[in-house]
């Protein structure tokens, strides 16, 4: 129950009994997401900068643009670096 009030998945409103899995499933899989997301920014320490939705908004502005046939994300500024590092993925490189 708990878990099913933390991602909003208050009524089910569906017609059938797989489409009722398959919602409950993503659910599932967004609150395993969500729960390695809050472990690497507690062990990281980004919680004394960002807040879990603070995160999320930032990485929602990124865009990817097309230079010279490379695809590269802007704008990429120092925090969302930092994001990139604690989550061990290399900051895409801008050409």
């Amino acid at each position: 129950m708990r878990i099913k009030h933390s991602l909003s998945l208050d009524r089910l409103r569906v017609h059938s009994q797989q489409a009722m899995e398959n919602k409950v499933f993503v659910g599932f899989i967004a609150h395993i997401l969500g729960s390695h997301i809050h472990r690497v920014m507690a062990k990281v320490g980004l919680y004394k900068s960002l807040t879990m939705k603070e995160l999320i908004r930032m990485l929602e502005k990124l865009r990817t643009q097309v230079i010279h046939g490379r695809r590269t994300l802007f704008p990429l500024i120092k925090q969302k670096k930092f994001i990139y590092k604690a989550f061990g993925i290399s900051p895409p490189v801008w050409v």
